[in-house]
């Protein structure tokens, strides 16, 4: 069933409810009134979006996610420039299409997002670490960098040169050069630029638009200020970067008090140091090779990572992993790459990542394209199995099926979700026919691969 019209279902059942008391079960076991139309699995969008949908406006695309972040963009909004003040990274001022202060264009935008997914959170991406780098002061409004060629919060080196940050593979050769570089590195010690990126969040919870914010690049345990080409050291030691992002949140979290929404970049690592002030993290799950699959080491990671998350991080908790899939044509263009998300490896890698976030949080999940490619990185393909409608969880995260090691099950108040990694395929049995979601087959005795998993829904006569 489209998830839209769920959730206009589920609205109307809601007032039912409330006039027939005992009549809706699938609001069992709800906590808040943001619960009462949520329904698993949650997918989210990492900046850039669906592409296997031509059909659909962007709004549309959009809303089909249950958490999207990615720029002040996405509602049409900009930060404000001037002829005086003409850098992006000092504004704290937003600005609608025409550059003029009304918001009133942008608040009708996240309204109709809203009306076709009440779930829906909106971040917008902070950037902290790095920005884009211009050198000609003469150029127009629109291109300049996010801060003055000269600015004190570009972070130099011992020669007093810039600190290239990360660039893109724009050639298609499989590796970045420094030509290729157009993002230098930020002194993010220097408190006058905490002060900044704390009025900025505090800007975009003012606005009204946007739920919360992200911050890329956070690790507590190797610092990511690597030399760049041949990464032969690190520009700031891992002591200096944890506790300039601390400062970081502190300050931010002064600003918008606690009820604005901090999502942070982890990959596959805790952050311990950062829980009071973290409400998620995104696990951007790389792999060495992007034409293999993953290893079981990194699989294990995502699971023990996700379950601390769930554990320790500041509610509401918002924690999002992101599984990347194979790529076969590293160059491929946009048919080439819907294509290639849909071959039957990837199909049964994205039901592994799927039900893993089933299996192991609350929170959402994604499957898309990694940052190897020339192409704009976390496109992806809507996959059908996201339409699987298992409502609310009601079993506990991270249990076995049968005791069996890398065996893992959940029940949802619609059915289960299973995910196997146990090293063989393996059987599962209920004691009623139930319908495995991806092969429409209804069954009590059903099989799963290994690396692969799978929803199964109860018959509707037991919802």
């Amino acid at each position: 069933m489209d998830r839209t019209l769920l959730n206009r279902i589920l609205i109307i059942s809601l007032f039912i409810s409330i006039l027939l008391p005992g009549k809706l079960s699938l609001m069992a076991n709800v906590s808040d009134s943001n619960s009462l139309i949520r329904t698993y699995p949650l997918i989210f969008q990492a900046w850039n979006p669906i592409e296997n949908k031509p059909d659909e406006d962007e709004l549309a695309l959009l809303a089909r996610h249950d958490l999207v972040f990615t720029s002040t963009w996405a509602l049409r909004v900009n930060w404000k420039v001037t002829s005086d003040q003409m850098y992006k990274g000092l504004s704290n001022v937003l600005v609608n299409q025409q550059w003029r202060e009304s918001l009133e264009e942008a608040h009708q935008r996240r309204e109709r997002l809203k009306k076709l997914n009440p779930n829906l959170k909106l971040l917008c991406e902070i950037r902290y670490r790095e920005g884009r780098y211009v050198t000609d002061k003469d150029v127009d409004l629109w291109n300049q960098g996010e801060y003055p060629p000269d600015s004190e919060f570009w972070l130099r080196d011992e020669n007093g040169q810039l600190c290239p940050g990360w660039g893109d593979d724009l050639d298609g050769n499989g590796q970045v050069e420094l030509n290729e570089i157009n993002y230098m590195l930020l002194d993010f010690r220097n408190p006058a630029l905490h002060e900044l990126i704390a009025e900025k969040a505090f800007a975009l919870k003012k606005s009204g638009l946007f739920d919360g914010i992200m911050l890329d690049w956070w690790n507590e345990f190797n610092a990511t200020t690597g030399k760049w080409l041949d990464r032969n050291g690190t520009h700031l030691n891992l002591s200096e970067e944890n506790n300039a992002r601390i400062a970081i949140l502190r300050k931010i979290r002064e600003k918008v008090g606690d009820d604005f929404l901090i999502l942070v970049n982890s990959n596959y690592n805790t952050i311990p140091l950062s829980t009071p002030f973290v409400n998620g993290i995104f696990m951007e799950c790389y792999k060495s090779r992007y034409d293999n699959g993953y290893m079981i080491d990194q699989i294990k990671k995502m699971e023990t990572t996700l379950l601390w998350a769930e554990e320790n991080l500041k509610e509401p908790r918002i924690n999002c992993l992101e599984g990347c899939r194979i790529v076969t044509n590293y160059t491929g263009e946009r048919d080439v790459r819907v294509a290639e998300r849909n071959s039957e490896e990837n199909l049964k890698w994205m039901r592994m990542i799927t039900t893993l976030s089933l299996t192991h949080s609350d929170g959402y999940v994604l499957f898309a394209d990694d940052n190897a490619q020339p192409s704009p990185d976390h496109l992806h393909n809507w996959y059908n199995f996201w339409d699987a409608d298992l409502g609310n969880p009601i079993g506990k995260k991270g249990a076995t099926y049968n005791n069996i090691e890398g065996l893992f099950i959940r029940e949802f108040q619609n059915g289960w979700a299973i995910y196997n990694r146990s090293g063989v395929t393996q059987p599962v049995l209920f004691k009623e026919d139930v319908i495995a979601f991806s092969k429409n087959e209804r069954a009590k005795s059903h099989e799963i691969q290994n690396y692969d998993g799978e929803i199964f829904l109860k018959e509707i006569s037991d919802r």
